[in-house]
């Protein structure tokens, strides 16, 4: 196998309950305090909420992991979470009891049809083995001209970092280019809004862009927040971002 295939994806089990394991661990110790990249997809989120302007609607969100999310999502209007790691729901009941939580695979849950105004899934995406299939599932969950608002890895910025380690047991990665996405989902849905978030890689030309002296010598002329925002237009973000509709 090469190095390639070995960080995209491998022969590592990852059936239902491995990653249900697997995921229990990840919450455990990535989702307790959060990050700075868990906190800035999140901001993400939440900004493209807002600028639908929507009366209270129905909300999914779908990895919900700890509710850390849907905690802030229940001031748009009422929440529903779903994520396979037990766990994690457990939390997320005790953490945010005004919102309603279900353990699962969202692809055999069999939840109703037309039953939500907005679906948000941040970084679950390339955990699912069947993507056509999660669209078409999301696609179905949503009431008519329903919003998705997703984020997930950026294939073209994972498949140059070389900090990224190889699967553990249970997890399951199918990273997509924005090109990728996007033809994924035109079948059921138009895309409003996309971009990247989040500037890294450290191969190719990637290591140049992104190095310490070019990022400092480029801040004292432009700030640090205005090159990272250029780098994300560039799509040189690792997470992409996207805003979709239902088409009709």
């Amino acid at each position: 196998m090469s190095p390639r295939m070995h960080r995209l994806d491998s022969s590592v089990n990852w059936d239902s309950d491995s990653q249900r394991k697997f995921w229990n661990a990840w919450d455990t110790q990535h989702l307790q305090t959060g990050g700075e990249e868990t906190r800035r997809r999140g901001d993400e989120a939440l900004g493209l909420f807002s600028s639908l302007n929507l009366e209270r609607p129905r909300i999914l969100e779908i990895g919900c992991g700890n509710g850390w999310l849907a905690e802030r999502l229940l001031s748009f209007g009422p929440v529903t979470g779903v994520d396979i790691a037990d766990e994690a729901i457990q939390e997320a009941r005790r953490r945010v009891p005004s919102a309603e939580f279900h353990r699962g695979n969202i692809l055999e849950m069999g939840l109703s049809h037309n039953s939500f105004d907005v679906v948000v899934t941040l970084e679950t995406f390339s955990h699912v083995a069947d993507q056509p299939k999660l669209i078409e599932v999301i696609a179905n969950l949503l009431r008519d001209r329903g919003y998705l608002i997703l984020t997930t890895q950026n294939r073209s910025i994972y498949m140059r970092n070389s900090r990224i380690a190889p699967p553990a047991e249970g997890q399951l990665r199918r990273w997509v280019t924005m090109q990728e996405l996007r033809r994924l989902l035109s079948g059921r849905f138009e895309c409003l809004r996309s971009g990247t978030v989040e500037p890294g890689g450290n191969r190719g030309l990637l290591r140049v862009v992104n190095s310490v002296k070019v990022t400092s010598f480029l801040s004292q002329i432009f700030s640090k927040e205005r090159v990272v925002r250029a780098k994300e237009r560039l799509g040189l973000g690792q997470t992409l971002v996207m805003l979709a509709r239902k088409r009709r």
